[in-house]
């Protein structure tokens, strides 16, 4: 549980308690037909339930239209039928936190043979070109090749191999994503560094999930010896060593907490967030995976009825609240 938890406070979010993970298989589809968003096509009409984030979400949404304009009526590239393709991400795939805690984890599962194979990705995602590919040379990934998809074209794939999902979006493979964040720090060699550092992320200029008292907010985090910063002006590598030298880590729910994975086990990491209603508990799960003590501070919405996952709502952070929580992570 988290670290600062009160009984009954979380009752709303119980059945993130304990969830289900899967064992990843590797399934052979011949003759199929790939887009873009991971969705593999074994025919004009028929569409394989294994590549999908999970079936219950597209209902409805593979009626004959989508056949009509999405795969018989789209352009279609031959791939070399003697090539052996790898398939492991989904439409979610290409964005930081899902790449790192979705994709890559399928990836890393085959690691062993995954030199025989071809590896599929999303042309459309600039992310997977700077940052993704660099993850895959730190971790020793190393592909045959690589085959992009363009977003206005399927692959004719004769031999195509489906990594399937580890767990459903927003939670955890706690065995897959404690190997990786071990590896990552192992081999950007700051295993053994001795974590100082305290850092408060900033989300630059967003329409949402914003801290709407950010500037008290900022005040206090000084006062407590934050260093503020911002992710997106940073490299892999620079995201790696100043989050691997920190011993604390402050946000409001974002992507750039997804860098958790590159801190040092029995660090500390607090969450700004909303009671009530929600999509998921992804990075209390992340922080409990990679064994780092995980605190939540509940902020008050801009808008009851908005989560504050994906373009959610705004919070105003009460600053007793967080000087206590920081004093506690002290």
């Amino acid at each position: 549980m988290p670290k600062n938890y009160v009984e009954g406070e979380l009752d709303f979010c119980r059945r993130e308690f304990t969830y289900q993970t899967f064992d990843v298989e590797l399934i052979e589809v011949d003759d199929c037909l790939v887009n873009d968003q991971g969705f593999i096509y074994t025919s004009y009409f028929n569409v394989h339930k294994k590549s999908l984030l999970n079936p219950d979400y597209y209902s409805g949404y593979f009626n004959l239209k989508h056949y009509l304009k999405k795969v018989i009526f789209r352009n279609k590239k031959e791939t070399d039928p003697d090539k052996k393709y790898l398939l492991a991400f989904n439409e979610w795939g290409h964005a930081h936190y899902h790449w790192f805690c979705d994709t890559l984890p399928r990836i890393y599962s085959v690691k062993e043979s995954l030199k025989d194979y071809y590896l599929l990705l999303p042309d459309h995602s600039s992310y997977i070109k700077e940052i993704g590919l660099k993850s895959l040379e730190l971790l020793g990934l190393h592909p045959k090749g690589i085959e992009f998809i363009k977003s206005n074209e399927l692959l004719q794939v004769k031999h195509l191999s489906l990594v399937t999902l580890s767990c459903l979006p927003g939670y955890i493979n706690d065995h897959l994503i404690s190997r990786i964040s071990e590896d990552i720090l192992r081999r950007s060699g700051n295993n053994s560094l001795k974590p100082k550092r305290k850092l408060y992320i900033i989300r630059g200029n967003v329409r949402y999930r914003k801290v709407l008292n950010e500037d008290q907010v900022l005040d206090v985090m000084k006062h407590f010896g934050y260093e503020i910063i911002n992710y997106e002006n940073m490299s892999l590598e620079e995201q790696i060593s100043v989050t691997a030298s920190a011993r604390c880590m402050v946000s409001i729910h974002g992507a750039g907490l997804t860098n958790m994975i590159y801190m040092q086990p029995g660090s500390n990491v607090l969450e700004f967030r909303r009671d009530r209603i929600y999509h998921n508990q992804c990075y209390w799960h992340l922080a409990d995976a990679v064994h780092l003590n995980y605190h939540y501070l509940f902020g008050t919405p801009d808008d009851d009825l908005l989560v504050i996952e994906s373009e959610g709502c705004n919070l105003t952070i009460d600053i007793g609240k967080l000087v206590a929580v920081l004093n506690q992570m002290e």
